[in-house]
């Protein structure tokens, strides 16, 4: 099987592109884009269980690309900007539209990826420090958001993250608020619930995600809360307290927080970003799409979020799932997972965890990330069971999104590098 030819429409897309590299073709797109500020892509609304672009039955199906605004695996050329303390810098362009590319070639629908809305507590952040924001940090979000919209790819964006990680999250509000706080020492401590039930904290949060929803893209003319190449923000990712359990992420906080995006982004869809579906949150008007987590995939765990989910009449999309390790005869087995999930009348989509392309502007090397669960579409070095595992989510995305099937031993696309910059 050869590893990671594009679709058609892709090569013709490639065939027109400039010849110029992407940074250069890049420079000049800003004040054209923001003239006409129209992007092809419409809303996608929820009616029940089902997500509709157009009145038409969608899925949302891709990976996750948590770096897209800020990355930790790549150390810059000298004299761009990097902060060593994070190891935070930010990805270039050329990256950015290497992984768009690869998502489209593969089948997929959408990104889901973290930094483009939790960007806290560093040089490089979009809020460094408390209300102080940086305006040079939306150039790489402003760059991901506008090709995500050329290339026809959507985007779940998360707004905090539960843990203390380099692009920042709840642990930076409790220390900005005097909670000297940290994941590594006081996963425990009762004073963690402060980010859900601390008025200053909240009131910090608010600012925090007006301040990213209404920014306004140069590349598009439009805010990130009009965009509809945004169709999802999530309350956060993976929130807890200090009890490994959702039941510690309080549901008048996610009542609180889905009616303020909602009014920030009428027309964004609204995920409870709770590690786990949470019974008490079912009935919460404002939230769309439940979602849980999986590592490794377990087919039983899987339906008992489904049935909880149709019982309330909301979507359900699985954020995040292992790729992983071999399948088994019982729950941890890929192919029935995702079996589950096509046949599913609530089910909208699932996010591998997690893609990584080219380290562009060199096309010969790939970045690796050290959490065991980096897939590298078109890596040579990859193992014939890794490009079996990525041809097996290919299928699943195409059989998702086109309700259409594939061979098991057609050849997995080849993405050109540079990927064109559309």
């Amino acid at each position: 099987m050869r590893s990671c030819m594009w679709p058609l429409y892709l090569l013709a897309a490639a065939a027109a592109a400039t010849t110029k590299t992407t940074a250069d073709a890049a420079a000049s797109r800003p004040a054209a884009a923001a003239a006409n500020g129209t992007t092809a892509l419409s809303a996608v609304t929820r009616t029940g269980s089902t997500l509709l672009v157009d009145g038409k039955p969608w899925k949302a199906v891709g990976p996750n690309v948590y770096w897209l605004g800020l990355d930790e695996n790549v150390v810059p050329p000298a004299g761009d900007p990097y902060d060593p303390a994070s190891k935070s810098s930010y990805p270039t362009k050329g990256r950015v539209t290497d992984v768009l590319a690869t998502v489209k070639a593969l089948g997929g629908t959408i990104i889901r990826s973290h930094t483009l809305g939790i960007s806290l507590g560093n040089p490089l952040s979009v809020m460094p420090t408390p209300g102080v924001v940086n305006e040079a940090a939306f150039a790489s979000i402003d760059w991901a958001v506008y090709q995500a919209g050329q290339y026809g790819i959507r985007l779940m964006v998360p707004l905090i993250d539960n843990f203390d990680y380099y692009h920042g999250g709840k642990y930076t509000f409790l220390r900005w608020a005097g909670l000297n706080l940290t994941q590594n020492a006081d996963a425990n401590n009762p004073e963690i619930q402060q980010f859900y039930t601390n008025a200053t904290i909240l009131a910090a949060f608010k600012e925090y995600v007006t301040k990213v929803a209404t920014h306004r893209n140069p590349y598009t003319g439009r805010t990130y809360a009009e965009d509809p190449t945004i169709f999802a923000y999530e309350t956060g990712n993976e929130l807890l307290g200090p009890v490994w359990g959702d039941m510690d992420c309080p549901a008048d906080w996610v009542a609180d927080i889905a009616r303020f995006v909602k009014g920030l982004a009428p027309q964004k869809l609204l995920v409870d970003g709770t590690y786990g579906v949470n019974q008490t949150h079912l009935a919460i008007e404002e939230v769309d799409i439940f979602s849980d987590h999986y590592y490794p995939v377990d087919t039983t765990k899987l339906q008992a979020d489904l049935e909880l989910v149709e019982a309330a009449g909301k979507a359900y999309f699985a954020g995040e799932y292992s790729w992983v390790g071999p399948d088994d005869a019982g729950t941890n087995n890929m192919t029935a997972f995702f079996d589950i999930i096509e046949k599913s009348a609530v089910a909208v989509g699932d996010a591998f965890w997690s893609l990584f392309g080219r380290n562009l502007p060199g096309c010969s090397s790939f970045v690796d990330h050290s959490d065991g669960f980096t897939l590298q579409c078109g890596n040579p070095a990859n193992s014939e069971y890794t490009n079996s595992r990525i041809q097996l989510i290919r299928k699943h995305f195409i059989a998702m999104s086109q309700g259409a099937q594939i061979p098991s031993d057609e050849d997995l696309p080849t993405v050109p590098c540079p990927a064109p910059a559309l």
